[in-house]
């Protein structure tokens, strides 16, 4: 997600409420805690992915920790771009899910994130986005032919900036983002839009999935959850509707939130056969 948003969020929210009416508004033991499984390439252990630590150089200078497990027989690699809020280290059921998968899987933290160096910008993380995929193919002698984007959140609108420019097999928006205003506007209440603006770099407002998808004939594959209350189920709905493509698929996990698709076995039976159907003979 939009990371000059988030700062701010909750208290532009919170104070038209204070003015407008007396409301209560209720915390449960389980809010109180935001708690991630971590994972580090020591403690990982796994029968069926190798895991190798990469440093990927940038050509603005920076350097990007990277992540590449390896399986036997893998038919491909996927490229995946974590959210606002993703680390390698909190990417466990993910990593967890794809070792169901008949491939081979790369993660990055962006720059400015983990152990990565340098300061978060657009353009910069799209940087990071090409430079790692260059590295895969050059260092990790993965088939350029043979790779698919996966981009969750923030990171959808990374896959949908590097389609045209890194010409995957296909892509994957998991909890997208259709485009920067449309978000924006879903997540401030009716009764409240009065009240609330946002204003943004243009650099941020200018990031539109729509259009992007629009372009792209591309497989795809867009999956998110009902109960997702930051990307709601109709964005991706709405960019499966602006695909081109005839060979898209749509799939709502019932119940399934915003961050917790990957603990879902329908979520991992939907990747398994859209990425069979892309790379199997």
């Amino acid at each position: 997600m939009p990371m000059p948003v988030l700062r701010f969020l909750i208290p532009a929210f919170l104070l038209p409420v204070f003015f407008l009416a007396c409301t209560t508004i209720e915390i449960r033991e389980s809010d109180a805690f935001d708690n991630h499984p971590t994972v580090t390439p020591q403690s990982y252990n796994s029968e069926i992915f190798t895991l190798s630590e990469h440093t990927v150089e940038t050509e603005d200078g920076e350097a990007l920790n990277a992540w590449h497990l390896q399986r036997e027989g893998a038919l491909g690699t996927v490229l995946y771009f974590g959210g606002n809020g993703f680390l390698l280290v909190k990417s466990l059921p993910w990593i967890q899910a794809y070792e169901t998968l008949p491939v081979n899987l790369v993660l990055f933290d962006y720059r400015g994130y983990g152990l990565s160096t340098g300061s978060p910008s657009v353009d910069g993380i799209f940087t990071d986005a090409q430079s790692v995929h260059e590295f895969l193919i050059s260092e990790l002698n993965a088939n350029p032919e043979r790779i698919i984007l996966h981009g969750h959140s923030m990171g959808s609108l990374v896959t949908g900036r590097m389609l045209s420019e890194l010409n995957p097999a296909a892509f994957i928006m998991e909890s997208p983002i259709t485009e920067i205003n449309d978000w924006t506007r879903r997540l401030v209440p009716l009764l409240l839009r009065p009240f609330i603006r946002f204003r943004f770099d243009e650099a941020i407002s200018q990031q539109n999935n729509l259009t992007r998808v629009a372009a792209s004939e591309l497989p795809a594959l867009f999956i998110t959850g009902t109960e997702d209350q930051i990307t709601p189920e109709r964005m991706a709905k709405q960019l499966y509707e602006a695909s081109p493509s005839s060979d898209k698929t749509l799939r709502l996990i019932e119940g399934g939130g915003h961050n917790d698709l990957p603990l879902s076995q329908h979520y991992r039976d939907a990747l398994l056969t859209f990425l069979e159907g892309v790379l199997l003979p």
